[in-house]
């Protein structure tokens, strides 16, 4: 029997879903066995959502880009990899160079966890050859990020291990930082290969249904050391691995326009997660002065940080770590927005102490 969760976690996860545009996105899982269909759901209703059929296919790992374009991958020790969507069944791509378990697709790169090759680790991916380039190490960990995927919110990798430290961790696929969320969902056995990312949550699928074990959802605005909250299983009979992907709004797909009116942007050109301070760089539609405010999770502001003159649509702005006042802020997740820039203005930073 799953314990009980706060009921401010929930309450905070399902008003955070309730006002986003469920027809729009999906959360995509399969699992490791070719007779059993895909499902997809839009997580109406949450936590008691419901979930629709696709296509029956074999899933070890699963990512989506912003335009839909789902990457799916099979195999034991020879990984295969497939282009779908979630009515178009899987067509054959390529074969990857290393055995890839979860994957995930951010920052126009595809990654996926290798855990038989050596390096153990996360290893970018050629979507057209299957060329595999390691990333991160995590053999000295001994992490093995079955469930895998890259959180839009904040350019970070988000990976699930049973295997050292356990639990949820964050990866930075450019440095290698890596931080732990928090430990395993209570009540359960630590399985979990099948995750997802999306509206800045993590999805980890529950590897023993026949348990009765429901999936998961973790709020990383709640930063380090908050709470999973349970949601209803697409698979309640059955004790398999798999994969899971996040397929977002179409309209977070970059509106591409034409080349007299650019989308202004804002992204995390430093460290991130954050521990003494980091960079923002911006790209505003007028020129002048960049002026970036922060708030943290609860949308209270913290500072508003000027500066790098913008004249060719671009500058940074350093932040040292501190508030308005000149005060160290403390550890969780905070959003950065470039003033007038609406949503193509902001990112996500995690703070770490």
């Amino acid at each position: 029997m799953t314990k009980s969760l706060p009921r401010f976690a929930l309450l905070v996860l399902t008003l955070s879903l309730s006002v986003l545009p469920v027809t729009a996105q999906r959360l995509f899982v399969g699992l490791e066995d070719a007779s059993l269909v895909t499902r997809s759901s839009d997580l109406a209703g949450f936590p008691d959502v419901s979930w629709t059929n696709h296509y029956p296919f074999e899933v070890n790992g699963a990512a989506a880009t912003p335009e839909g374009v789902i990457y799916l991958c099979n195999g034991p020790f020879t990984t295969r990899l497939y282009t779908a969507t979630l009515d178009d069944e899987p067509e054959y791509v390529a074969t990857v160079s290393v055995d890839i378990h979860g994957m995930g697709y951010g920052g126009g790169k595809l990654y996926g966890f290798s855990s038989y090759t050596s390096p153990m680790g996360i290893y970018e991916i050629n979507p057209t050859t299957g060329q595999a380039t390691l990333a991160v190490s995590t053999a000295s960990q001994g992490f093995r990020f079955f469930g895998l995927d890259c959180n839009a919110a904040d350019g970070l990798l988000y990976g699930y291990t049973e295997y050292g430290v356990g639990g949820l961790y964050s990866i930075d696929p450019v440095s290698g930082e890596m931080v732990r969320f928090v430990s395993y969902p209570p009540g359960v056995n630590g399985q979990g290969r099948a995750l997802a990312v999306g509206n800045n949550t993590v999805y980890l699928l529950s590897t023993r249904g026949d348990e009765d074990e429901p999936c998961f959802a973790y709020d990383l605005d709640q930063g380090v050391g908050g709470s999973w909250v349970p949601f209803t299983n697409p698979y309640p009979t059955h004790h398999n691995t798999g994969g899971a992907c996040w397929i977002p709004p179409s309209g977070d797909v970059p509106d591409q326009g034409d080349a007299f009116s650019p989308r202004p942007r804002l992204r995390v050109s430093g460290p991130n997660p954050v521990l003494a301070g980091t960079t923002l760089t911006g790209e505003a539609l007028a020129t002048g002065v960049l002026r970036i405010d922060l708030f943290d999770s609860a949308g209270r502001w913290v500072t508003t940080l000027t500066g790098g003159s913008a004249p060719d649509r671009g500058g940074q702005v350093a932040w040292d770590g501190t508030d308005g006042a000149g005060r160290r802020v403390s550890a969780g997740s905070y959003l950065a927005r470039l003033r007038d820039a609406g949503d193509a203005g902001r990112v996500r930073l995690l703070v770490v102490r």
